[in-house]
C-alpha cells in the first residue's frame, strides 16, 4: 500500500501530464503569455539524415494582443563534436492563420522573410529569420557556429485580432559543414524536428498542478491521523 508522500508524487505526475507534457506531432498551438515549447532538430545533407548535426529552439510567448503575436527564442547550435565546423545560418516555421508581417530583433539575425524556401528539399516556409534580406537560402556569412547561442525577439503581425496561432512546419538551415570523420568539405543542409514537440507549457498550468498536489497532501495528512 502506497504511503501518503507515495500518493502525492502519483498526484505530481498525473498534473504534469495534464500541464502539457505529452508529446504532438502536429502544430503546436500558444494562445497564453508564459507559453513555452522547445523544438530539436536533426540534420540532412542531401536527403540523407547525418549524425551529430542538431539544433535547439525554445520558443516563449512574451505577448498575445490584438492582431500581434511576440516571442522570445532562444537558438542554440547543439552540432557534435563529429563535426569541425557547422553553422545555423537560418531557421523558419509556418504559421496559422497566415502572417501579414514580422520583425525581428536579434544580435545575430537581422532580417525576417516572409515565403520562402529552405533548400536541400526541405520546402516553404512561411517566414525566415536570418542576415540575408532576399531570401531564406543562407549566405556567406552569419549565424551560430557550434556551440553558440543567440536570443531572439519575433514580433508576429496577423490580419485579424487572433486568440490562438499554431506554429508547424519547423526548419533550420545549415551552412560550412564540414567532418572529416564523415567524409563532409563545406557542405550545406537542413534540419527538421527530430522528435515529437512537447505541447506548450504554462506558468498558469504550473500553479494549478501546485495547488492541487498540495490539496492532496493535505488531505492524506489529515486521514493519517
Amino acid at each position: 500500500m502506497r504511503t501518503f508522500l507515495q500518493r502525492a508524487v502519483v498526484g505530481v505526475v498525473i498534473v504534469a501530464g495534464l500541464a502539457g507534457f505529452s508529446s504532438r506531432a502536429a502544430a503546436v498551438t500558444v494562445d497564453s503569455v508564459g507559453d513555452s515549447f522547445t523544438v530539436n532538430f536533426g540534420g540532412n545533407i542531401k536527403g540523407v539524415d547525418v549524425s551529430g548535426l542538431s539544433a535547439s529552439a525554445l520558443f516563449e510567448v512574451t505577448s498575445i494582443s490584438g492582431n500581434t503575436l511576440v516571442m522570445d527564442i532562444t537558438l542554440t547550435n547543439t552540432t557534435s563534436v563529429l563535426w569541425e565546423s557547422a553553422r545555423v545560418s537560418a531557421f523558419g516555421f509556418n504559421t496559422n492563420p497566415e502572417i501579414v508581417s514580422a520583425s525581428v530583433d536579434s544580435t545575430v539575425f537581422a532580417n525576417v522573410n516572409l515565403g520562402g524556401q529552405f533548400p536541400n528539399g526541405f520546402g516553404s516556409v512561411d517566414l525566415c529569420v536570418i542576415n540575408n534580406r532576399n531570401n531564406c537560402t543562407g549566405g556567406r556569412k552569419g549565424g551560430l557556429t557550434i556551440g553558440q547561442s543567440t536570443g531572439i525577439t519575433l514580433s508576429l503581425t496577423f490580419q485579424n485580432p487572433i486568440s490562438a496561432v499554431d506554429l508547424d512546419n519547423f526548419g533550420v538551415r545549415y551552412q560550412s559543414l564540414t567532418s572529416s570523420a564523415l567524409g563532409f568539405d563545406g557542405a550545406s543542409g537542413t534540419g527538421r524536428p527530430s522528435n515529437p514537440i512537447p505541447e506548450p507549457r504554462s506558468t498558469a498550468m504550473y500553479l494549478l498542478g501546485g495547488l492541487l498536489v498540495a490539496g492532496l497532501i493535505r488531505k492524506q495528512l489529515v486521514a493519517a491521523r
